[in-house]
């Protein structure tokens, strides 16, 4: 039997210990009775796709969506992988956040799948987090809005659970199976990759853009485009080669080892995507002759795979846009990587796209020093709000 039939991307670029691949492509998304081939790739049995798709543990973020929406990319995720929802949705005066527990439990009830739902703005979840983590709380002793804060929280939560690797969705996807085609495709790449560090991030063959009357195919999202091409110039200017490498600046689908979610430096809010890349880099590229880089001698792949299926999720508008690309382009700006000619290049785009503000400095947390499994415990325990359907002691 064999799953997912991906390519071997055909080839990749060095920067120090960090290896960018490729795009790879699907040849076909089920292959069973497909004898191995050169040049291709796919998980050989069932046994070992369930033992990876068990030590994968999915991460979903989610603020104030459609529940009908949630609920399918919960239903997509495989059986065998554990699931946390880190939500940060409205408890007044409409409980969304209630909503979503709802659906979770109901999950657990007729599957007996493992599902934690955790919310950002737990007061437990935050004194206890507070010590290990100051910089993550904000004003109210809470901790702070943002994409980046909870994707944070969910991958320390999965180090609890014992995780091997940790994959993100999106909780805004329209079509669950594109959920499951994401899932495949992270199985069979983090098994095919030889490193202990290792991700792969996703680029969405076609983003489909719906307008009255009309559903178009775009092939990238704006926000990706644009970062794209920014972190394109700043690496062809810190490395005096042209490069195209980076095709997923911004791809919120993607997954990578625990090994790897504990040495990056997370990102907040929405520059969390590109402050992975930017984090990888600055260690294990400029970072070597400093002692940075924990992966030095085993390298750190990124593989980058572009899906079969279009990408459809709600259109949250122009604002939404232009905030995702201020950030992670500030992420860039404030980086090792981006030298004189680079920073330029940033403001210039930044400044034909209408900002008048510099790139400001973003909150960066450094993975804590913390017994994740104690925090999970005391959250579960103590908190009234956050639940673990399916989770025994000592898991």
């Amino acid at each position: 039997m064999g799953t997912l039939l991906l390519n071997y991307p055909s080839r990749f670029e060095a920067y120090g210990s960090v290896e960018i691949y490729e795009l790879s492509r699907i040849h076909t998304l089920l292959s069973m009775g497909i004898s191995p081939r050169p040049g291709a790739y796919s998980i050989p049995s069932l046994k070992q796709f369930e033992d990876i798709a068990s030590r994968t543990v999915f991460i979903v973020p989610v603020k104030n969506e459609d529940p009908f929406v949630l609920e399918g990319v919960l239903r997509a995720i495989p059986y065998y992988s554990q699931v946390i929802l880190v939500s940060n949705s409205q408890r007044e005066p409409l409980n969304m956040y209630k909503v979503e527990l709802d659906i979770a439990r109901t999950i657990f009830k007729n599957t007996g799948r493992t599902i934690i739902i955790l919310h950002q703005k737990d007061k437990v979840l935050a004194d206890n987090l507070a010590p290990h983590l100051p910089s993550i709380i904000g004003e109210d002793s809470l901790v702070k809005d943002g994409k980046g804060e909870g994707m944070l929280i969910g991958a320390i939560i999965a180090d609890a659970l014992r995780a091997e690797n940790i994959a993100f969705v999106d909780a805004d996807n329209y079509i669950p199976s594109v959920v499951l085609e994401y899932a495949l495709i992270y199985y069979t790449t983090l098994s095919m990759s030889e490193s202990k560090y290792k991700m792969v991030r996703i680029y969405w063959g076609y983003k489909a853009w719906m307008s009255p009357g009309e559903l178009y195919y775009r092939r990238m999202g704006r926000a990706s485009s644009i970062v794209n091409a920014l972190f394109n110039k700043v690496l062809s200017y810190r490395r005096r080669v042209e490069t195209d490498i980076i095709k997923t600046s911004n791809s919120g689908e993607h997954a990578m080892s625990m090994d790897l979610a504990r040495e990056i430096v997370y990102g907040g809010g929405f520059s969390v995507e590109t402050q992975e890349l930017v984090s990888i880099l600055e260690k294990c590229y400029l970072g070597v002759e400093r002692g940075l880089c924990p992966s030095l001698h085993g390298g750190i792949e990124i593989y980058q795979v572009e899906s079969l299926s279009p990408h459809i999720h709600a259109e949250k508008g122009e604002a939404h846009v232009l905030e995702m690309i201020f950030e992670s382009a500030s992420a860039l700006y404030h980086s090792e990587i981006a030298e004189e000619r680079g920073k330029s290049f940033i403001l210039k785009t930044l400044g034909d796209l209408g900002f008048s503000r510099d790139p400001v400095q973003i909150s960066k947390y450094e993975y804590p020093k913390i017994d994740a499994r104690k925090l999970m415990d005391t959250v579960l325990t103590e908190s009234s709000s956050s639940a673990g359907f399916g989770v025994w002691p000592d898991q």
